[in-house]
Order: structure tokens, then C-alpha cells, then sequence
């Protein structure tokens, strides 16, 4: 997701879904009586046309809605959005006749609130966090020539290309295999500088053929941290053309998606585990926690996003104030998805759940 501008202060962020997330990110925070603005199509009729009902000329424009209904459907990735409207083209629009908007990917969307939730802000912080977490490096290699490119949420940088002179196969085999290690050796030289310098959650080695996986082994006898960062992917070339195909499978969404459904298992693994041993560092359920948060317990709170469609405002005020006095104390609040299952089973246990720093008994 593309920030483009937050301004709390004023009551609005504006931002641009690039992927399904994205569109669930913005489910999560909407509430009835908030304020979008997106561009969206509407028929708008001449005084002719007006007695026939589907009469008229679909215009596309810019229209601010006040929200009274919506829904994500995750299959097709739609959100759609219907309420009165109180912003747009006075000479094609009627203010505060009904309109719904249906969210597409890749186009600008302005939401409004009244007051920004702690915890609203705080998906948008995930949000924007997830472009350093999503950090990949790509490694395209095939016969003699390599590429090195930087992915993350927002960008794509290729880093380093070369040839190198290798003898084939066939016309010399002892020349062939003192030339092929020697371009591995500076690959892997490459790949372990572009690894300190950009400590890379993932790195993705791609390519055609048995060279990948030759350079796969050539690295798991040389650096054994290294290669447990290597996921290997088969693409038909090397070089740019390699990459574009990487990207084309969407393969660095994947798996920034992934590194984050793990971590939240991982952590609710750890929930479980407490609770099983009985340590005293877990607890669960709201007063629970509330009391843990008072102490200066806790270590990690996680709380289902489930939470935040609760219409009672006065629940969801305090889960606000739990996640402030979280973030006073310097602890880490996760908000996990229940659309996994890792966030269905903390729905169960009530929506809310603390690592502890230190036992705590009943």
C-alpha cells in the first residue's frame, strides 16, 4: 500500500490498495459515519432521459460519501462502500442522495474520521512497516551472467549486473569448471555484501536450468547462514527478463504474506505453550490484561482485528487504551488477522492475549 499523505490532524489519510491486504487494511478501519472520497462512476441523466429508469450516461468522477454500510468480500478482492453523498461535481451530483462506491485496485482513496483510533492508526503503521519486512533481494542467474535487484512494498532496484567469461562445456571441461567456480565465488561475494548491506528478510535464486541449483549448493557448503535465506524459484530466463518474470508471479507479495501469517502463528504457538506449562508469563481475556498492562508486565499484546468492527464504542475505547498504555510502557501490540487461523484461535480466547515479561499469578 502506498501512503500518500496522513494527517491526523486534520482528520484524513490518503492512500493508494495495491494488492487485496491492502483493501482488507482499509476494511479494518472504516466504521459507520466515516468519510471517503474515491473516484467512481455514476449515471448522470438529462431532463429527457429522466423517466426511464436505467437511461443515461455512466460519467466517472470524484465522489465523498458518508458511510452507512460496507463490506470486503476477499474472493475477487471488492470493497464496496454505500452512503449518503456530501462531496462532488455540483452539476452532476445531488448532495445527500445515496451512491455506492465499489474500491479498485491502484486508485487513489481519502478517508475522514472524526477522531483516528489508536488502534486504526495502528494498521496503518503496520501498513507502512511491511515495506521493510517485505525487503527481498532477487538473484537471477543463468550460465555466465548475473542480476541482483532490491524488492520492497513500494520499489524495484536492480543493484548489480554482470557477465562473466565462461568457457562451454563441451569444448573444454577442465577450463569450464575453473571458470563457472570462479563466477560463483563472485556471486556469492556479491550476494554476501548485498546481504550486510541490506540485511534482506528473503532472497529469491531464480533462473533457468542447473545453474541455480549448482549455485545453490555452491553457497550451502560455503555460508550455511546465508543459505537459509535462499528460496529457489524456476523461471525460463535470467537477467532483467528473469526478474520481470519472478515479479510476475507475484512471488515477493507471497511471501512477505507468508513471513507474517508465520509470525503470528509463532507467537500464538508461544501463547499456547505458556498456558500448557503454566509459567504465569501469558494471560488472557481483557481484565486480565488490563491488570498485566497496569503492572508493567507486558512484553507483547496481541489482539484480534475482530476487535476493531465491534460497533460498541465503548469496548473499542478500551482496547485504545490498552494499546496506549502498551505503547507508554514500550511493549509491542500486534494486531493479528482473523481471516488466519492463528487470529481465529486468539478470537477464542476472547480477542486478547498478553506475553508476559515477568510470572504472573493469580
Amino acid at each position: 500500500m502506498k501512503i500518500l499523505k496522513k494527517d491526523y490532524k486534520h482528520g484524513f489519510v490518503e492512500l493508494i490498495p495495491e494488492n487485496g491486504d491492502d483493501l482488507y487494511a482499509i476494511y479494518r478501519i472504516l466504521k459507520i459515519g466515516d468519510k471517503v472520497s474515491a473516484k467512481t462512476s455514476r449515471r448522470v441523466k438529462r431532463k429527457e432521459e429522466e423517466i426511464r429508469a436505467d437511461s443515461g450516461e455512466r460519467v466517472k468522477m470524484t465522489i465523498e460519501v458518508e458511510i452507512e454500510e460496507f463490506a470486503f468480500h476477499g474472493f475477487g478482492d471488492n470493497l464496496r462502500f454505500k452512503g449518503k453523498i456530501t462531496a462532488g461535481p455540483e452539476d452532476l451530483v445531488s448532495l445527500g442522495t445515496y451512491h455506492t462506491i465499489s474500491l479498485s485496485l491502484m486508485e487513489k482513496v481519502r478517508i475522514y474520521k472524526i477522531k483516528w483510533a489508536t488502534m486504526e492508526k495502528k494498521v496503518l503503521e503496520d501498513v507502512e512497516k511491511a515495506s521493510m519486512l517485505a525487503q527481498i533481494l532477487i538473484l537471477t542467474i543463468e550460465d555466465n551472467s548475473a542480476c541482483f535487484a532490491l524488492v520492497t512494498q513500494f520499489s524495484l532496484k536492480i543493484i548489480s549486473e554482470y557477465t562473466s567469461s565462461v568457457a562451454r562445456k563441451f569444448s573444454d571441461t577442465k577450463q569450464h569448471t575453473s571458470e563457472m567456480g570462479q563466477f560463483f565465488n563472485e556471486s556469492l561475494q556479491v550476494l554476501q555484501d548485498l546481504e550486510k548491506q541490506y540485511t534482506p528478510q528473503v532472497i529469491i535464486l531464480a533462473g533457468p536450468g542447473f545453474t541455480p541449483e549448482n549455485f545453490f549448493e555452491f553457497i550451502k557448503n560455503r555460508d550455511t547462514v546465508l543459505i537459509e535465506k535462499i528460496q529457489r524459484v524456476h523461471v525460463s530466463s535470467g537477467g532483467r527478463v528473469g526478474l520481470k518474470e519472478v515479479l510476475s508471479k507475484k512471488l515477493p507479495e507471497k511471501i512477505a504474506k507468508n513471513q507474517r501469517v508465520a509470525y503470528e502463528t509463532r507467537l500464538l504457538e508461544e501463547v499456547f505453550k505458556r498456558i500448557g506449562q503454566d509459567t504465569g508469563t501469558v494471560t488472557y481475556g481483557f481484565e486480565k490484561v488490563k491488570n498485566a498492562l497496569a503492572m508493567g508486565a507486558v512484553e507483547v499484546l496481541l489482539i484480534s482485528d475482530d476487535q476493531l468492527k465491534i460497533d460498541d464504542l465503548s469496548h473499542r475505547m478500551v482496547v485504545d487504551e490498552l494499546v496506549e498504555s502498551n505503547s507508554s510502557m514500550k511493549g509491542k501490540t500486534v494486531l493479528m488477522s482473523v481471516q488466519h487461523e492463528s487470529g481465529e484461535q486468539l478470537a477464542k480466547l476472547g480477542g486478547i492475549a498478553a506475553l508476559l515479561r515477568y510470572p504472573l499469578y493469580d
